[in-house]
């Protein structure tokens, strides 16, 4: 390694950002290191789910809204034709109860927007995991040895190489 103390200010950025994003999250903190080895696949997992939901909801939700929306229209150009006068006050509490249906699918459908808060949270904690792997990596191979050391011995006098080791062994 160029500088240990280097070494050990990345490393501890790297705890430093874990704790703190595990502390936005609500965590207490991974209980052991396999956690974070696998968290990326948990969190797409995660949020394939609730991208599946969310669109699910969103699908049937729609649905509906058009139903009742055809249904209203319906009712409205009924109300016009009928001459039963229960016939139009059903009709009438029929497109009032459409427009308090299509105001609820309205509610369920703006409600669905919890599913981009949590793709927020999961695609912040993806970036903190690629980030976290993309340090070790760092550090881990971008440390090139210096060519002027051969082992643990410093002068070229003290350098062993493979003649010396032969040696031993005869």
């Amino acid at each position: 390694m160029k500088n240990v103390e280097n070494f050990r200010r990345d490393v501890e950025a790297m705890v430093d950002e874990l704790r703190a994003t595990l502390s936005d999250l609500g965590s207490g903190g991974p209980d052991e290191a396999s956690v974070v080895s696998n968290a990326r696949d948990r969190l797409r997992y995660i949020s394939a789910l609730t991208e599946q939901a969310a669109g699910r909801t969103l699908t049937a939700a729609e649905a509906v809204a058009e139903r009742i929306k055809a249904q209203r229209a319906m009712a409205a150009s009924l109300v016009s034709k009928t001459r039963s006068a229960e016939i139009r006050a059903f009709l009438e509490r029929m497109q009032a109860e459409h427009e308090v249906t299509s105001a609820q699918l309205t509610e369920i459908i703006q409600a669905q927007e919890f599913q981009d808060l949590v793709g927020q949270v999961v695609n912040k904690l993806m970036v903190m995991v690629q980030k976290m792997e993309d340090n070790l990596v760092h550090l881990l191979i971008d440390e090139e040895p210096d060519p002027h050391l051969a082992g643990p011995a410093m002068r070229k006098e003290n350098q062993v190489n493979q003649q010396d080791i032969d040696d031993l062994f005869d």
